[in-house]
């Protein structure tokens, strides 16, 4: 059961679409969320299960489907090694590589946390244009306390699309290290399921 929960945790939910139903803070972390200048605030939520937990924000103006920037905030009950959960992801990465050259990452350790910066994109069928690209900056912490443990998953999700690309890929080249730094330095919430 924790395998295929984890599994659920680690895919990547690229270019869904969901649907605007009630939105709910499992986790005690309603926001706003203030991350680079920008503020973030509860826009979708969804609780599958009884092990996981997952929160979006969004800024005031920004659409959930088609957003520029989003946080997200993923809890997932249980025991984990923080290593293979890593090791899943970047075998995940590896796989997507093999048949779309955009995708790219880079893995950071910090303090026996891991930052997992990554790149993905949607492509045209016949793979000659680009849709739909999107930086991710995930930052994993196992949590262990008296009430809570699991993992956490803190990210912000930066996403480009086919009208406005060059400025996307332009803007990704002067703050890679920018973002990854708002991440890392980022006090993180304490969760408190409700």
């Amino acid at each position: 059961m924790k395998f295929k929960i984890l599994f659920l945790f680690l895919i990547i939910p690229i270019f869904c679409l969901k649907a605007q139903n009630k939105v709910e803070d499992y986790l005690g972390i309603s926001g706003p969320i203030n991350l680079g200048q920008k503020v973030y605030n509860l826009a979708w939520s969804s609780h599958p299960n009884d092990m996981y937990f997952k929160q979006e924000y969004i800024e005031s103006k920004e659409n959930i489907n088609k957003y520029n920037s989003m946080v997200l905030i993923d809890f997932v009950k249980g025991d984990f090694n923080l290593k293979e959960v890593i090791d899943r992801k970047i075998a995940e990465l590896e796989a997507m590589k093999k048949i779309n050259p955009v995708v790219n990452y880079q893995i950071l350790e910090n303090n026996g946390e891991y930052i997992l910066d990554f790149l993905i994109s949607e492509n045209s069928k016949d793979g000659k244009e680009i849709l739909i690209a999107e930086r991710n900056v995930y930052r994993y912490k196992l949590i262990t306390n008296s009430t809570n443990n699991g993992l956490l998953l803190f990210a912000i999700s930066q996403r480009g699309y086919k009208e406005n690309i060059d400025q996307f890929f332009k803007a990704l080249k002067t703050n890679t290290a920018k973002l990854i730094e708002t991440v890392r330095t980022y006090k993180l919430p304490d969760i408190k399921i409700k």
